[in-house]
């Protein structure tokens, strides 16, 4: 799977280099909703060979995603490797300038996910992501930006509290039944 997202912000490429390199750990999270954590396995500073965690954070579970950094030319170029059980995916960052401001181009190659019969809704599902990800990186450097939520919660808070309603009152149904049986046994 071959994804690439082009953005362009108003702001100059070495700040914009800065910001999504070097302040990896403070920036990654702000960008995708899903990033929980991103820590340097040694306390150095961002370059070729270096190597890190990144915490996934889905509705219910977490991962751990491994990543080494394979190329990092300043200003210009930042790749990664990350690697997630047996999986592996290649993510690269390419900057150029573009008026007065930068454009960043985030091209992901991955190998698909899930059974041939859902590979297509989600490739289109981490196209999207990847183009949410590259639009909340354009509001945050050009001082728009928010802290984001899980994007499963914030899609269907509506339906999310009335599932927690119904699954309460299950809950208590059950419980009660529960109690009245063994009072009776």
């Amino acid at each position: 799977m071959h994804l690439r997202t082009e953005v362009t912000i108003d702001r100059p490429r070495e700040e914009v280099f800065r910001r999504l390199a070097d302040e990896m750990a403070t920036t990654t999270p702000l960008i995708c909703p899903l990033t929980a954590s991103v820590t340097l396995d040694r306390d150095e500073t961002i370059g070729a060979g270096v190597t890190g965690r990144i915490i996934i954070q889905n509705l219910f579970t977490s991962a751990t995603v491994v990543f080494e950094v394979t190329r990092y030319e300043k200003g210009e170029r930042l790749s990664f490797e990350a690697r997630y059980r047996t999986r592996s995916s290649q993510i690269d960052y390419l900057f150029r300038d573009e008026g007065s401001g930068t454009t960043v181009v985030m091209v992901t190659d991955a190998p698909a996910v899930g059974p041939a019969w859902l590979q297509g809704w989600n490739e289109r599902v981490l196209r999207r992501h990847e183009h949410l990800d590259g639009q909340r990186l354009k509001a945050l450097l050009e001082g728009r930006g928010s802290v984001p939520i899980l994007a499963v919660v914030r899609r269907n808070r509506g339906r999310s509290f009335a599932l927690l309603v119904a699954t309460g009152a299950i809950l208590a149904l059950s419980w009660f039944l529960l109690r009245t049986w063994l009072a009776g046994a």
